[in-house]
């Protein structure tokens, strides 16, 4: 597939989302957001522009997103109605549709809105409809993610694979729309997350070596990934909302990877190229898929990689996002004479300027860097002076925008770890199976803890089933079944009491419209010894595989 110049187009509820002094926010809307713009945060160890008042930062944000939303967001999809999107050119193949944007302008306009939100009456109707375009165009690798291109076709619903930035800013977002707006409403956006995190994001992009590769149309395998996706402080959001160690694990092996490839490529500069291939990294040959030449310097992509180095030292204190954020800063200071103005769009690694000209996903991001420094206050003032009225294009508008919110403290942390859930009652205790497609894949290992490992059944047979004893009776509240790609759409929840073996199987839950991902089924308290899932009609040819299947109880 080809991809286009910009990067593929690229907790609580009441727990305070944010770090540090909060200033007076303004009244909030009629939909009652808890987090209302401004919230004008300050984070530890991070500067803001001192040279204005945060009033008017505050003005400066709210005057931008005026100017940007009336640019670039759009509702005029005559093929979804009520589906909003973000406009903005592509580079590469729309596949014979009229591209109008895409999922990397997506994401940034989620997480704009959702910030916004307060400032904004209707942040949270636009939202919304960001989030059911978003889920309308999925992507034809993983439901669970979006489609790269937006066209006004119904054709173009479900026909695109996935680039995994958007899906990354995307899902964030809906965790700090749950932060703003909690998830009682239409949509639950908690659950929302959770699900494109695991089912999504994890399943498609984390790679068996803790990399993230480059869409859902890539391997499992790949040593390929783009440092603009390494957006490190979402990746803690969803550890926090999630309990996955997994992201903690793509966490450490990202700076692993950063600080190699640095080490011998940029060891003056601490800039990295567009892309990174192979095992130690190293920058990606030229024209890498197709792109455009420089894909093996700092370009187009990478010009994104500082604030969201910058924002894990901000949001969660991680020493090596400073020593980073602070080499860069230290580099584009001394090559530029302090002058954010003489900026460049595009350096060799070792800090050799190719491009000819200053712009904002250029400049802003290396405003934000500064931010880790006391040393750099007189950059940063320079830098907020010089963006805060800039306007080009959607790519540069949108990334300038989410950095005047970050500077501003009006990028606020969303909450901690959600509200503790019930213990899981399945996890390693006893299964069994109707049938098991082979070695690797038995019934256990659906209630191993383990979301990479999975039980299936044979292939092409109904019904199957699986059950597990708890070893007792207990009192069961709920259930959740994670399904693999092979998926049941019909099929019912049983349970039974009896000693011994299961004889007399109690129907508690069923449906005939399962679609995948991951089911949460809440039961009202009742007593079970075994649980089990039958399967009655496959959502697919194949036959029917779990990667866990959890019982929660008190």
């Amino acid at each position: 597939m080809m991809l286009q110049k910009v990067c593929l187009f690229l907790l609580c509820l009441f727990v305070t989302a944010s770090v540090g002094a909060v200033g007076p926010a303004s009244p909030a809307s009629a939909v009652g957001e808890l987090k209302p713009f401004p919230q004008q945060v300050s984070y530890p160890g991070i500067l803001k522009p001192s040279q204005v008042t945060q009033a008017a930062m505050n003005q400066a944000v709210t005057a931008y997103y005026d100017y940007w939303k009336a640019t670039y967001l759009k509702s005029n999809l005559t093929s979804l109605p009520g589906g909003y999107y973000v406009k903005g050119d592509i580079t590469g193949d729309p596949d014979g549709f009229t591209a109008l944007g895409s999922s990397e302008g997506q994401g940034y306009g989620m997480i704009i809105t959702v910030l916004m939100a307060g400032y904004d009456p209707n942040a949270k109707a636009i939202y919304d409809g960001l989030f059911k375009t978003a889920r309308a165009y999925k992507s034809s690798g993983n439901p669970n993610l979006m489609g790269w291109v937006v066209a006004d076709s119904k054709a173009a619903q479900g026909h695109f694979g996935s680039a995994t930035d958007g899906d990354l800013d995307i899902a964030y977002s809906l965790i700090l729309a749950h932060n703003q707006w909690g998830s009682g409403g239409s949509v639950n956006y908690l659950q929302e997350a959770k699900k494109m995190i695991t089912d999504g994001i994890k399943a498609s992009y984390v790679t068996s070596g803790y990399r993230l590769n480059l869409g859902d149309w890539d391997g499992k395998d790949a040593l390929n990934t783009r440092p603009s996706d390494w957006m490190l402080s979402h990746l803690r959001a969803f550890y926090e909302v999630t309990g996955d160690e997994t992201w903690i694990r793509v966490i450490d092996n990202l700076y692993d990877v950063y600080q190699q490839f640095t080490s011998t490529y940029s060891p003056n500069t601490g800039l990295i190229s567009d892309f990174v291939v192979g095992d130690p990294p190293k920058p990606a040959p030229e024209w890498y898929l197709d792109e455009f030449k420089e894909t093996n310097q700092y370009a187009y992509n990478a010009s994104r990689v500082p604030l969201r180095i910058v924002m894990d030292y901000a949001f969660y204190g991680d020493p090596r996002a400073k020593a980073l954020a602070d080499k860069m800063a230290g580099w584009i200071k001394g090559k530029t004479g302090g002058s954010p103005a003489n900026i460049k769009n595009g350096y060799k690694l070792d800090g050799t300027a190719f491009g000819d000209y200053a712009t904002a996903v250029f400049v802003s991001p290396f405003i934000s860097a500064g931010t880790a420094n006391p040393a750099n206050q007189a950059w940063v003032n320079a830098g907020w002076d010089w963006m805060k009225n800039k306007k080009e294009d959607y790519f540069s508008d949108s990334y300038n925008l989410l950095n005047m919110l970050f500077l501003t403290g009006n990028w606020w942390k969303p909450g901690g770890s959600p509200v503790p859930e019930a213990p899981n009652l399945a996890l390693n205790k006893t299964t069994v199976s109707s049938t098991v497609e082979g070695v690797g894949f038995e019934s256990g290992k659906a209630v191993d803890g383990n979301q990479m490992t999975r039980w299936a059944s044979r292939e092409g047979n109904d019904p199957e089933w699986i059950y597990v004893d708890l070893g007792s009776v207990q009192q069961i509240t709920g259930v959740k079944l994670r399904w693999e790609v092979a998926y049941a759409k019909r099929y019912k929840i049983e349970i039974s009491s009896d000693s011994g073996s299961p004889e007399h199987w109690q129907e508690v839950y069923s449906t005939s419209s399962g679609d995948g991902g991951l089911d949460e089924i809440p039961l009202a308290p009742q007593a079970a010894r075994y649980v089990r899932m039958y399967g009655i009609e496959r959502g697919t040819p194949y036959g029917y595989s779990l990667y866990e299947f959890e019982v929660t109880g008190q």
